[in-house]
C-alpha cells in the first residue's frame, strides 16, 4: 500500500504493510507474557461490558413479576460491581499498554540514534537538520499514539462484535433496526476524521512556524536588537500566532464537532428502538425489558462503532510514521571499517597520490593531489576560499570517501583501518568549535573520559587556558550554554585546543583554528601551539601569518590543484600565488607591517 511520506528524501524507501507488521512485532518479542495478560484483558473487557445492562434487564423482568426491592437488590450490586470491575481493567489496560508502547519506542529511538550517529557527514549534506529530527520526534510520538490506537482499535472491535452478537441473540428485529444507524456512524467518522488529518497537520505545522519564530528570534536577539527590529519583528510573530489560533480553532471544532453529532444519532437510535419496540410489545414479540436492554446497549454499539471507523486512518498514519523511521533506521551507511580493519598505533606519515574529489558530479574540488607528508612534518596549506584545503581533511578524517587516488598513513591505505582507531589518532580543531552542553571538564574530557583531573589541568596549562576557567564561577565545574555560551570566542577555541591535546592524537588537523582569535588570544595560544604540534604529524590550514611561517612546508592551493610549495622565504621569491595571498591577507599581520604603519601615524 503506497502511503504519503511527505517530502522525498534520499534514503526514503517503500515497505509493505507485511514487511512492517512482521518488523514491529520482533519489536513486541520480548513483551510477550505482557501482551498475553492485554488480551486476555481485551476479551474480558469486551465480554463483561454486556453484562451491567443485562443486570438492569433481569431486574426489570423481576419487577413485572412484582417482586420486592430485595430481590432487585442483587442486581444493583452486580450493576455496580461489574462496572468497577470493567473501569479497573481499563485502567489496568492502560498501563500495560503504555509500558509496552513506551519500551518498543524507546528501542526504536535507540536505533534511530545509532543509526544517526554511524552515517558519514555527505548524509547530513544532503538533509535538512530540522526535517530528521522531525522524524524522530513527531514521527515517534505518531507512531506511540497509533501503537495505543491499536489496542483500542481491537477492544472497540471485540465489543462491537460482542454487544452485536447478544442484540441478535435477544431481538433480530431491533437489532436490524440499531443496524440502520451504522452507516451514518461511518460517514460521520470518516469525514471527522479526514478534516482533523487536515486541520492537524496544518496546525502542526503553525506551531512548527512558532517554535522556529521563538528559536530564531532567541539566538538573533543581538541582531535584531542592534538594527532595532523589535517592534518589527513582534508584527511578524503576531501574523504567525494569529495563523496557529485558527488552525486550532479549525481543529478543535474538527475533534470535539464528531461526539455532539453521535449524541444526536444516538438520540435517533433512542427513538427508533422506543417507537419499533412498542409496536413489537403489542404484537408480543419484544418485552419492556428488552426494550431498556437495546436502549442500554445502544451506546456501547455507536461508540465503539465510531472509534473503530476512525482508527482505521490513524493506524495507516502510523504505519506511515513506522515508514518514516525505519527509512533512517536502514540507510545505506556508505563509510564503514572493512571486514578485516587494520589496528595499530600509527606514525604519522601521510601520502596522497593522485587524490581526485567531486561532492557533485561534475564539479571537482580536489584535482589529482599527490602530496607527501613525513612523520612529524608541520605543513601549512594556504589559498583562496573554495580551493579545497578544508576538503583535505575530511578526506583524512575520512567523513568523506575518496572518488579517484587514494590516501595513505603509513603506507596503509585509509580505508583498510578501523574507523575508530584511525579516528582517534587524528586531532580536528575547527574554527566553528562545537561544545556540548555540561560543564567545561566534561568538554574537555570529550575525546578522553577517563582522564584524571591532573591531566586535565596539564593540558589547561598547555594551552594557556587556566587563567580564564579560574576565573569562572565553578572553574572547572561551571556549566556551559548552549554551543558554549557565555564564553568569547577565544576561550571556546582554547577549549577546544584542550579538549585534542588531551586526546592525543598522532596527526593533527588545525583548520583556520585561530581564525576566530583576536591577536592577543593568538599571542596567548601561539606558544600552546608550538607544543600542540611538536612530535605530531600537522597539517594547518591558516589565515595567521605566525602559524604558516612556523610550518616546515606551505603548500598553495588554487581551484583544486596544488600550484606552490615551499617556506615562505622561497614563495615570496617566486612572486606566485602565496605572494599575492601574502600582500591580500597575511602582510598586515607581520611585525615589519605593524611598524612601518605606527610610524607613519607617528610622524
Amino acid at each position: 500500500m503506497m502511503r504519503n511520506l511527505g517530502p522525498k528524501v534520499d534514503y526514503d524507501r517503500q515497505y509493505s504493510d507485511i514487511e512492517l507488521i512482521k518488523r514491529f512485532l520482533r519489536y513486541l518479542g520480548p513483551f510477550k507474557t505482557l501482551l498475553m495478560f492485554i488480551i486476555i484483558g481485551i476479551i474480558a473487557s469486551a465480554v463483561v461490558t454486556i453484562f451491567p445492562p443485562i443486570m438492569v434487564q433481569n431486574a426489570f423482568d423481576l419487577l413485572e413479576t412484582e417482586a420486592g426491592w430485595l430481590a432487585v437488590l442483587p442486581f444493583a450490586i452486580g450493576y455496580v460491581l461489574l462496572s468497577l470491575f470493567l473501569w479497573v481493567l481499563q485502567v489496568v489496560l492502560g498501563i500495560m499498554v503504555t509500558i509496552v508502547t513506551q519500551k518498543v519506542i524507546k528501542q526504536i529511538q535507540i536505533e534511530t540514534y545509532i543509526s544517526l550517529q554511524e552515517q558519514d557527514l555527505m548524509f547530513f549534506d544532503k538533509q535538512a537538520t530540522g526535517q530528521i529530527m522531525s522524524r524522530v520526534t513527531n514521527d515517534s510520538q505518531e507512531l506511540s499514539d497509533m501503537l495505543n490506537v491499536v489496542t483500542q482499535f481491537f477492544s472497540n472491535l471485540l465489543i462491537l462484535v460482542t454487544v452485536l452478537g447478544w442484540m441478535f441473540i435477544v431481538n433480530w428485529r431491533l437489532t436490524l433496526v440499531t443496524l440502520i444507524m451504522a452507516p451514518f456512524v461511518f460517514l460521520v467518522a470518516l469525514t471527522f476524521r479526514r478534516i482533523t488529518r487536515r486541520t492537524t497537520g496544518d496546525w502542526r505545522a503553525a506551531i512548527g512556524a512558532v517554535n522556529a519564530s521563538f528559536q530564531e528570534s532567541v539566538s538573533g536577539i543581538s541582531i535584531a536588537k542592534a538594527f532595532g527590529r523589535e517592534e518589527k519583528s513582534k508584527e511578524e510573530f503576531e501574523v504567525i500566532n494569529n495563523d496557529t489560533f485558527k488552525y486550532a480553532k479549525k481543529r478543535a471544532f474538527a475533534v470535539m464537532g464528531v461526539w455532539p453529532l453521535m449524541d444526536g444519532i444516538s438520540t435517533l437510535g433512542v427513538f427508533g428502538i422506543t417507537l419499533y419496540g412498542s409496536s413489537l410489545i403489542f404484537g408480543d414479540l419484544a418485552t419492556a425489558s428488552t426494550i431498556l436492554l437495546f436502549l442500554l446497549l445502544l451506546n456501547r454499539f455507536l461508540y465503539p462503532l465510531v472509534r473503530v471507523a476512525s482508527q482505521f486512518s490513524t493506524i495507516q498514519s502510523g504505519f506511515a510514521a513506522m515508514e518514516r523511521i525505519f527509512s533512517i533506521v536502514d540507510a545505506e551507511i556508505k563509510i564503514t571499517s572493512p571486514e578485516n580493519p587494520t589496528i595499530k598505533k600509527i606514525e604519522g606519515h601521510i601520502s596522497f597520490e593522485k587524490v581526485h574529489q567531486e561532492y557533485e558530479e561534475g564539479v571537482p574540488v580536489l584535482k589529482d593531489i599527490t602530496l607527501d607528508i613525513q612523520s612529524g612534518e608541520s605543513i601549512a596549506v594556504v589559498g583562496h576560499t573554495g580551493a579545497g584545503k578544508s576538503t583535505i581533511a575530511s578526506l583524512l578524517m575520512r567523513f568523506y570517501d575518496i572518488n579517484k587516488g587514494s590516501i595513505k598513513i603509513d603506507d596503509v591505505d585509509i580505508r583498510e583501518y578501523d574507523l575508530h582507531n584511525l579516528r582517534s589518532q587524528i586531532g580536528l580543531v575547527s574554527q566553528d568549535v562545537f561544545l556540548f552542553s555540561g560543564t567545561v571538564l566534561d568538554n574537555i574530557r570529550y575525546g578522553h573520559p577517563t582522564a584524571s583531573k591532573e591531566e586535565v589541568e596539564r593540558v589547561i596549562n598547555i594551552v594557556a587556558a587556566q587563567e580564564f576557567i579560574d576565573a569562572l564561577p565553578d572553574g572547572l565545574d561551571t556549566e556551559l550554554g548552549e554551543r558554549g555560551k557565555g564564553l568569547s570566542a577565544g576561550q571556546r577555541q582554547m577549549i577546544s585546543f584542550a579538549r585534542t591535546l588531551l586526546a592525543n592524537p598522532k596527526i593533527l588537523i588545525l583548520d583556520e583554528a585561530t581564525a576566530a582569535v583576536d591577536a592577543y588570544t593568538e599571542w596567548k595560544i601561539q606558544e600552546a601551539l608550538d607544543k600542540l604540534l611538536a612530535d605530531r604529524t600537522s597539517i594547518v590550514i591558516a589565515h595567521r601569518l605566525t602559524t604558516i611561517k612556523n610550518s616546515d612546508r606551505i603548500i598553495v592551493m588554487d581551484q583544486g590543484k596544488i600550484v606552490e610549495e615551499g617556506n615562505h622565504e622561497k614563495l615570496m621569491k617566486k612572486k606566485g600565488l602565496y605572494s599575492e595571498l601574502y600582500e591580500t591577507y597575511f602582510k598586515h599581520q607581520s611585525a615589519e607591517w605593524i611598524s612601518e604603519i605606527s610610524e607613519v601615524f607617528t610622524d
